[in-house]
Order: structure tokens, then C-alpha cells, then sequence
């Protein structure tokens, strides 16, 4: 995997999950939140580079199927789903989706269609620090256009 599309690798996971679950929105770059903006789900994602390659990711993701903590959803409140159902969704979503890191437009196309960011009001932590305004835009390279 070419160390370019690093940055489109949370946007994946996030759609894979969202689209295995089949609910609510994706919080750029991957929390699942519900209909009504309570956070479902959260995909974590690790990485080593190589040169210009990315050697491994380690994927990890925690989803809120039965229970959730206060403040948060859980995904039966909306879904009949199991736990093995959204694994086993999420295994087959990313797997088809992976293809499409060789056409980023197809794949950026799908997420915006799923993104509860776009259009609102954000508060972003960047290394030059927090930008606040509204979610314009989903770039090229993953990133999050605020004006």
C-alpha cells in the first residue's frame, strides 16, 4: 500500500462500518454516531511506513451493540443486529472497499454520502492547533476542509 493513501485508510474503515451497521452517520474520519448524533461506534487505526509503503495496520474497532456508556448508543436501539452480524459485515464491507484506495474519488463519492460531518459546525485538533468553523469538504488525501 502506497504510504499516499494512508490518509484514506480511516475514511474506509469508517464506511465499512457504517455501511454494516446500516444507521445513523459517519463522524469524520471513522466514529459511527446514531441518527440522533450519539457516538455508535469508533474504528482505531495503527500504522507503520516503510519508505514510501505502509508495512502493517493494525485495525481495531469498538462498536456499542447491546450496551452503552451514558451519553452514547447503542445500536440495538435502532437495529436488530448481533455482534457476529456487524463483525462479520464490517469483514466483508472493508474487503470490498479496499479496492477502491486505487480510485480515491469513487471512494471519498461514497463516504460523503454517509457523513454526518459535512455541513455542520467542527471543532478540529490539528498540530498547529484547534480550527472551529464548518465542515466544507472532504479532500483528496482524507483531510477535513473547515472554513
Amino acid at each position: 500500500l502506497p504510504l499516499s493513501s494512508m490518509g484514506l485508510l480511516p475514511l474506509l474503515a469508517g464506511l465499512a462500518l457504517w455501511r454494516a451497521v446500516g444507521v445513523g452517520g459517519i463522524k469524520w474520519p471513522n466514529d459511527l454516531l446514531a441518527p440522533d448524533g450519539r457516538k455508535l461506534a469508533g474504528v482505531l487505526l495503527e500504522a507503520k511506513a516503510e519508505g514510501e509503503e505502509v508495512a502493517y495496520v493494525l485495525l481495531g474497532v469498538g462498536a456499542n451493540v447491546d450496551w452503552a456508556p451514558e451519553g452514547a448508543a447503542a445500536l440495538r436501539e435502532f437495529s436488530p443486529l448481533s455482534r457476529r452480524e456487524v463483525l462479520s459485515g464490517f469483514l466483508l464491507h472493508l474487503e470490498s472497499l479496499l479496492p477502491l484506495l486505487e480510485s480515491p474519488e469513487t471512494l471519498l463519492s461514497l463516504y460523503r454520502e454517509a457523513s454526518y460531518t459535512l455541513g455542520r459546525r467542527v471543532r478540529v485538533q490539528t498540530p498547529k492547533g484547534v480550527v472551529e468553523g464548518v465542515a466544507e469538504a472532504i479532500l483528496p488525501d482524507g483531510s477535513l476542509q473547515v472554513e
